[in-house]
C-alpha cells in the first residue's frame, strides 16, 4: 500500500512537474490496465521474442509479466521492446527452483495456471473461460514448456490453426491469445481492473520514471536536502 508520504509527493510530482497532458495520459492507461490476466514465459533465450512479448502485452494492457531463467537470461531489446519495461511490473525467477517459485507466487495471487500447447486439447483459446484470473504459460519455441510447468497447470488451450505449421512464433501466440482473452473480458462484467492502491502505486513509479533528477526533489520535498 501506498504510504501518506508517498501520497503526497505524487500530488506533488503532479502539481509541479506533470503537465495536465501527461497526467490525464497516465489515468487513461491507468483505466485499462489489468492483473486478471498475466504472461509467464519459461526460459525464453531469443531477446527478440522476449521483447516482442513485452511490447505486447504492455500495448494491450497487462500490468504483468513473469519470466523464468532456468539456463539463458533474459535480455530485452530496446529497439523491440519501445520503452514497455518502463510500464510494466517484470517478476523474475531465476536458479533451479525458477518453475516451482513462479508457480507458488501466482497460486498465491490467485490465478489459474493456463498452459499453451498444441499438444495437448482441452479448449481452443475462444473457449477458455475468462471468469477468474488466469496466467497463461508459454514455452520456448521448440522444445515448448517445460514438463514441470506442463503439470502444474490446471488447463490447456490451443490456438485453432489452418496450415501445415505445427504452432506460431511465440510473440505471435501471446498477442493471438491476449487479443482474444482481453477483449471478451473487457466486453464481460468481470471487476478487472486495478484497485485504487495499485493505481497509486503504479502512478508514483510511473511519475518517478517522468520526471528528471526525481530524487534531488524528493530530498528537497521531505527536508533531506
Amino acid at each position: 500500500m501506498i504510504s501518506p508520504d508517498e501520497r503526497r509527493f505524487l500530488d506533488h510530482l503532479v502539481e509541479q512537474w506533470l503537465s495536465e497532458a501527461r497526467w490525464a495520459r497516465f489515468n487513461e492507461v491507468l483505466d485499462q490496465r489489468t492483473r486478471h490476466i498475466t504472461v509467464v514465459m519459461d526460459n525464453l533465450y531469443q531477446p527478440h521474442n522476449a521483447s516482442a512479448v513485452m511490447r505486447s502485452c504492455e500495448a494491450m494492457g497487462v500490468q504483468d509479466l513473469h519470466l523464468i531463467q532456468r539456463k539463458h537470461g533474459i535480455e530485452l531489446e530496446r529497439g523491440i521492446a519501445k520503452g514497455a519495461e518502463y510500464w510494466m511490473t517484470t517478476h523474475r525467477y531465476e536458479g533451479d527452483a525458477a518453475e516451482a517459485d513462479c508457480v507458488d507466487a501466482l497460486r498465491r495471487s490467485g490465478y489459474r495456471l493456463v498452459a499453451t500447447t498444441p499438444h495437448t486439447d482441452d479448449c481452443s483459446i475462444e473457449e477458455l473461460p475468462v471468469d477468474q484470473p488466469i496466467a497463461l504459460l508459454f514455452g520456448e519455441e521448440k522444445p515448448g514448456l517445460s514438463p514441470q510447468l506442463m503439470g502444474a497447470a490446471d488447463a490447456y488451450v490451443r490456438i485453432p490453426m489452418v496450415g501445415f505449421m505445427e504452432s506460431y512464433n511465440v510473440s505471435v501466440s501471446v498477442a493471438l491469445c491476449l487479443y482474444e482473452l482481453l477483449g471478451r473480458m473487457r466486453r464481460g462484467d468481470i471487476d478487472w481492473g486495478l484497485k485504487k492502491e495499485e493505481r497509486e502505486r503504479l502512478a508514483l513509479a510511473w511519475a518517478r520514471r517522468s520526471v528528471q533528477h526525481v530524487d534531488s526533489i524528493e530530498r528537497r520535498f521531505f527536508g533531506l536536502d
